[in-house]
């Protein structure tokens, strides 16, 4: 293959017209919009490219040096010399760019502001190279000639048809390839009439120009027709009748439409845009018979009947800081992105934003500032030539042209625009007793409601679809601050009625939670913390424990605590839900490893609900059941049991055995009683729980999974490895499938398969899992987490278990001192990992050091269980080797 052409998205007509007069020239060319199939591997499709042709045609443009695209990695490939030293990489320049550094010193040919002729010669003398005519150079054809010769070639891109009118070209236009590509392609596949829609400022115009502008070379006529004053469209028709020569200046506009309608019918090359058309029925006639392409730009969506329709989103990060980049060159990467951030990505407001920088010299800091205490102020600035209104400007005039045929719907967006800017589901607002008078009637008739929803997805102030609502930031931002504080006061309270009706389900099932998230940010947007809505915050409640459940504890702690110190302060330290709060910032301190600011807020939680709310108060039981697990982890068993014991009994004969709390309390306490070393009631407490688990919540539960994979360690304990395998096995994958990949309960499923192994004796399997899970404890909690300190002895243990005792012992030495300063010298976890390092000290030859490190180890054991206790007989029993040790064994690797 003789080139291949490299480019972006955006510079496919350049392309096809490069590519179609290199291989009219008589060489093979590779184009990938020509030779690469739906489904194709791209990455493999381009590497066999770039291998396999001689020279790489770079297109040079500034979407092409745009550092996110493969064409960084195609002209860098291209830019070494081939066998003859010669250069690879033909630089071809269609539109006005700087290249990287590296770039600028090749010759580049450039073809855009040349006329079609010049072009082609320009594009064959690059691909020929230098060289010196033989003889007379031939008298250039007449352009008459060359259009016959060219029959269906396309015309050089950047030169438009005769027949233009369409408004000049942003400079700063940037990305969107994403769009711009497949609108392309779905013209010219037959799919005539394409609808780009979407809400106000997000780029529907500025996409209609920069694709008439790239594609223009396909055209022999475009019209551009301003369509949001339906009754002017007519009158731009005859306008075009003339500009094309189809009639007179004189001619009525009846014939003018005739001559238009005809022209249309019989010829193929030519492109109307219906720019800002909100009506179809207004559209709809004028298309009848069409044989050209069609493109409407609409704040409506509701265009299925006459063409395909695109939404147009709003820009990737990418292009947002490409875009405030072309006005603020110098802006700093993390700067352009939160600035990108806090503007929601919508092109109109980048575009200002950028402008605004630029002319008044404001940091993106100071921008922001203002942004958040002047919001109206600020989207209100002069916006950019190529938009007609500013943001504010343009939201204020939907609202006003709103109010005036529909103040039902200016109600409905006022209360949409007080929750969060994200998809609210319509059936959360179709409460008439929690919502303004105006708005109460229409939301009883679910017709009536279904009808103004449309109505406001066709005015282009918000995404309606899939039974929701969805406000930009920046647009719910203006509404927000149109009415006045008694007002907004009003809507509040409407909009914390409307989230205290929600029922998402319960937090601890899986099934409810893509509704705990859909509900969540609104939930944050309205403050919980200060509300009065009693249904509110106990919602508020159980979302804290959705967050925990799901195992995002660095959400749920902020949440929660702004909850607890609120509440406390405004309705009393001693109110239930104030109460409740505190359990779950105590349950989200002991998931961060924060044990001990845990158990201080536990033990002086459990007081106040016993003397307010008496000891069979369901909160009073489980904030005994919170504390138990806490004195778990701090290594007092006794302790934990007894009162996980006792809170298990109450709940038991106030709620049933078969209650899904009464059950977690079973299930806590057969851990506890594992610990405790209890081993046989442990495995019957985790044989029964695990089978009512199954019947009342169901197979795939994470509570049920977890009573699975806790009697999966019960069977390893007492003897029956094998069955414990397939459990331990089987609850893995489950979790995987329920819970996803990152949740803290696949590393616990992984811990105990690695457990179950040692019991098979597959060292090696339980080696490579014990490490994986150490290293993804400390990627996901931290190298200091209690978790994470006991998964590094484990990973020690299973080390020491495949004959690695030397790569064990530094890394057991430095695991006991993080845990000592956690925990003290005598908690359980400590005194493990001083024993396992004992062991370590024993295999590679430290006989005396290990003796001592022994000697120390069981010392611990007796003060924390008592001399002769079943646990430092044990102890005794497996250290006896070392304790008794007088010569120095073999090393053993």
């Amino acid at each position: 293959m003789d080139f291949f052409i490299s480019h972006a998205g955006r510079d496919r007509a350049w392309a096809e017209w490069v590519a179609w007069h290199l291989a009219d020239a008589g060489y093979t060319v590779e184009l990938d919009t020509w030779d690469w199939a739906a489904g194709d591997n791209f990455v493999t499709k381009m590497a066999a490219a770039l291998d396999g042709a001689k020279r790489v045609v770079g297109l040079f443009s500034p979407a092409y040096f745009e550092p996110q695209r493969y064409t960084t990695d195609e002209w860098a490939s291209a830019f070494v010399h081939d066998e003859q030293q010669r250069p690879r990489l033909l630089p071809l320049v269609v539109e006005e760019c700087e290249p990287p550094q590296l770039l600028r010193p090749l010759i580049a040919q450039k073809l855009f502001g040349l006329d079609e002729d010049q072009a082609r010669k320009a594009l064959l003398d690059a691909a020929r190279g230098p060289q010196r005519p033989d003889g007379r150079p031939e008298f250039p054809p007449s352009a008459q000639a060359r259009g016959q010769e060219a029959g269906s070639r396309p015309r050089v891109p950047g030169h438009p048809p005769a027949v233009w009118n369409v408004p000049g070209r942003n400079s700063d236009f940037t990305g969107r390839d994403g769009v711009l590509v497949p609108l392309r392609e779905r013209l010219l596949s037959g799919k005539n009439t394409q609808v780009l829609h979407g809400i106000g400022g997000v780029g529907k115009t500025q996409l209609a120009i920069e694709y008439a502008h790239g594609f223009a070379a396909g055209y022999d006529l475009v019209w551009w027709i301003d369509s949001e004053r339906t009754g002017l469209i007519s009158e731009q028709f005859a306008a075009l009748a003339v500009a094309a020569g189809l009639v007179g200046t004189n001619t009525d506009h009846t014939a003018a439409e005739l001559a238009v309608r005809k022209y249309f019918r019989e010829n193929s090359r030519w492109l109307l845009v219906f720019d800002n058309a909100e009506d179809p029925d207004a559209v709809r006639p004028w298309l009848s018979g069409a044989a050209g392409h069609v493109l409407i730009t609409s704040r409506n969506p509701a265009w299925n009947e006459i063409g395909t329709r695109t939404e147009v989103q709003e820009f990737q990060r990418q292009e947002s800081i490409a875009l405030l980049r072309s006005r603020q060159p110098g802006l700093a990467d993390a700067e352009a992105d939160r600035l990108a951030d806090e503007l929601g990505d919508l092109p109109l407001a980048l575009a200002q934003a950028g402008g605004t920088l630029a002319e008044t010299g404001l940091s993106v800091p100071e921008y922001l500032r203002l942004l958040a205490s002047r919001t109206n102020d600020v989207l209100n600035e002069k916006p950019p030539s190529s938009y007609p209104t500013s943001l504010a400007a343009a939201v204020r005039v939907s609202m006003e042209r709103l109010a005036a045929d529909e103040p039902a719907a200016v109600a409905l967006l006022q209360v949409c625009a007080m929750f969060a800017p994200e998809p609210i589901p319509t059936g959360w607002l179709s409460k008439p007793e929690a919502l303004p008078d105006e708005l109460a009637e229409v939301a009883g008739d679910p017709l009536a409601f279904g009808k103004l929803v449309a109505r406001i997805g066709r005015i282009g102030l918000a995404r309606v679809g899939n039974a929701t609502i969805r406000l930009h930031r920046l647009v719910r931002s203006v509404i927000r601050d149109q009415p006045s504080v008694e007002q907004r006061d009003a809507l509040h309270t409407s909009t914390e009625a409307l989230l205290g009706e929600v029922t998402p389900g319960s937090p601890d099932d899986p099934v409810a939670w893509p509704e705990w998230a859909r509900l969540l940010p609104h939930l944050v947007e309205v403050d919980p913390a200060t509300t009065d809505n009693e249904r509110l915050r106990s919602l508020a409640c159980d979302a804290a424990l959705y967050l925990l459940r799901r195992g995002d504890v660095t959400s749920a702690m902020p949440f929660v605590r702004r909850l607890y110190e609120r509440w406390r302060e405004r309705i009393g330290p001693d109110d239930i839900y104030t109460l409740t709060a505190a359990n779950e910032v105590a349950h989200s301190h002991y998931q961060l490893g924060e044990i001990h600011q845990a158990y201080v807020l536990i033990e002086e939680t459990l007081p106040r609900w016993r003397a307010n709310f008496g000891d069979d108060h369901i909160g009073t039981l489980r904030s005994m059941s919170d504390l138990s697990v806490i004195l778990r982890k701090l290594g007092e068993y006794t302790a934990a049991c007894e009162m996980l014991e006792a809170a298990w009994e109450k709940h038991r004969r106030l709620r049933g055995e078969d209650d899904p709390e009464t059950l977690r309390m079973q299930l806590n306490l057969a851990t506890v009683l594992a610990r405790s070393l209890k081993e046989l009631r442990s495995r019957q407490l985790n044989e029964t729980v695990f089978e009512k688990l199954r019947q009342v919540l169901g197979d795939d539960h994470p509570e049920t999974l977890r009573a699975m994979s806790s009697l999966a360690s019960s069977l390893a304990r007492t003897g029956e490895a094998f069955r414990a395998h397939e459990l331990s096995k089987a609850a893995w994958d489950k979790r995987l499938k329920v819970l996803g990949e990152e949740h803290p309960a696949i590393l616990d499923s992984m811990a105990n398969s690695a457990f179950v192994l040692e019991g098979l004796g597959d060292f090696e399997e339980s080696y490579r899992l014990r490490r994986e899970v150490w290293q993804r404890q400390q990627r996901m909690l931290g190298k200091n987490h209690p978790d994470t300190l006991v998964a590094g002895t484990s990973y020690c243990g299973a080390l020491i278990s495949v004959h690695r005792p030397a790569q064990a012992r530094p890394l057991l030495a430095d695991l006991y001192k993080r845990q000592r300063e956690i925990f003290g010298h005598d908690h359980p976890d400590v005194l493990r990992t001083y024993c396992l390092l004992a062991v370590a000290l024993y295999k590679v030859g430290k006989v005396a050091h290990a003796r001592h490190v022994a000697d120390r180890a069981v010392a611990g054991y007796r003060r924390r269980f008592g001399e002769g206790s079943q646990r430092v007989s044990r102890i005794e029993e497996d250290l006896k080797p070392i304790l008794n040790a007088k010569s120095r064994p073999s090393k053993r690797r």
